[in-house]
């Protein structure tokens, strides 16, 4: 059977985009609403809004379509941004040492550390033919001794391409947005939190990088050197008592806010401390003329995307990786 959907069939040229897909099961029929993270081999995968990623049997689907963006709440509107500049206002909030443009593209490299900032953030024209500019992205990234990796929305349709040329998708990341003030006055103050108190730095102290469960070992001080890289970057550290029990990262670009590297140590999870560490950086964000903010998740991180959806976080769009399969 064909699946109905955008240009008379829902496949691989709506990847990326929302979909709603009607399926049966047993007692009647469900539909499950998101965004296509794949289409092919009898499946369709759809990432809803909550974080579940859905695996669909295309035998079982009776409808799909490709519908509108989610409807936002009177008062939650964002500016309204194509994936492309969100790319590039996340990459401004993630700095890598050494940039060089190829056309459109943007080819960075931070000594390895961290695939945002050692991948050619394909968006845009780069100024010749897609295989040749792929050739020069292996050619520059062998120079430098690292792995060739190209980072791009889904809905591009220069992805269709660079498959066809062999650079297979690695894992997917979801962009989220929200608007700041509606969300600060909706976020509620977690258990206990007359003995919790708030340090926002400039730097990252030695107890916010004990915290943060990523950093790299072999080169903690080039990490730090993207962590710190953008102009306005604020680093909040929360304590209950004197022992620190969260922290995170926001950067803020124009009226951008971007958050990075929240986490809680073990045992205060699922006390609201993740919501807190939000409160704060979001907070501080909002003293530095920010009003809208963004944040990068994992398609395959179910806890936070859940997280960011109760906080009222929204799909922006998913990015993915590709490499060369050889």
């Amino acid at each position: 059977m064909q699946v109905e959907g955008q240009d008379g069939v829902l496949g691989v040229h709506d990847v990326g985009r929302r979909v709603s897909v009607r399926r049966r099961v047993v007692g009647g029929l469900t539909d499950v609403v998101g965004h296509l993270l794949g289409a092919g081999d009898g499946s369709l995968t759809v990432l809803r809004r909550d974080g579940e990623v859905v695996t669909l049997d295309t035998a079982a689907v009776t409808a799909a379509k490709v519908v509108p963006a989610a409807p936002v709440r009177k008062g939650w509107e964002v500016p309204v941004v194509p994936d492309d500049d969100m790319q590039r206002i996340c990459w401004a909030g993630w700095p890598a040492r050494e940039v060089e443009m190829l056309g459109g593209w943007a080819l960075r490299a931070h000594g390895g550390i961290t695939g945002r900032a050692n991948s050619a953030m394909a968006v845009g024209d780069p100024g010749r033919p897609v295989r040749d500019a792929l050739d020069e992205v292996r050619e520059w990234y062998a120079a430098r001794g690292l792995p060739p990796q190209l980072q791009l929305p889904l809905t591009d349709p220069a992805n269709r391409s660079m498959a066809d040329l062999g650079w297979d998708r690695l894992h997917v990341t979801v962009v989220q947005v929200a608007p700041i003030a509606p969300l600060l006055a909706t976020v509620p103050a977690p258990a206990g939190a007359a003995d919790l108190h708030v340090v926002v730095e400039p730097t990252p102290s030695r107890t916010w990088l004990s915290l943060m469960h990523d950093l790299d070992l072999h080169g903690p001080d080039s990490h730090v050197a993207i962590l710190t890289g953008p102009a306005r970057v604020g680093f909040v550290t929360l304590h209950r008592g004197d022992e620190p029990v969260g922290i995170g990262r926001v950067s803020v670009e124009g009226t951008w806010a971007g958050v990075t590297s929240v986490d809680v140590t073990p045992d205060a999870r699922r006390q609201g401390v993740a919501s807190a560490v939000m409160r704060a950086l979001l907070t501080w964000a909002l003293e530095q003329g920010a009003t809208s903010s963004y944040l990068q998740v994992r398609a395959a991180n179910t806890a936070a995307l859940r997280l960011y959806a109760g906080l009222g976080y929204a799909t922006h769009h998913p990015y993915g990786y590709r490499a060369p399969s050889s």
